[in-house]
């Protein structure tokens, strides 16, 4: 599987069908909702990769896998 953020390996963890999760060495472990990655492919977007590895880093920390919905993932795109 590839990381939804860095197009780079990622493992795929089974998740249910609201949300895709991902563990990527290089950007951590997060989930992305379904609503999230229609809002991206509908305009064309892409993640900027360092502010989202950020965004997971600092979510991380609270113990909690963090979740990108359709609310966050417009801040965190390649303008």
């Amino acid at each position: 599987m590839t990381c939804l953020i860095c197009n780079g390996p990622a493992t795929a963890i089974d998740a249910d069908e609201d949300y895709l999760e991902r563990a990527c060495p290089k950007c951590g472990h997060y989930r992305i909702t379904g609503a999230a990655l229609v809002l991206i492919k509908a305009h064309g977007w892409h993640f900027d990769v360092e502010l989202a590895r950020k965004w997971i880093a600092d979510n991380q920390a609270s113990g909690m896998i963090p979740i990108i919905d359709s609310h966050q993932a417009p801040r965190l795109i390649d303008v």
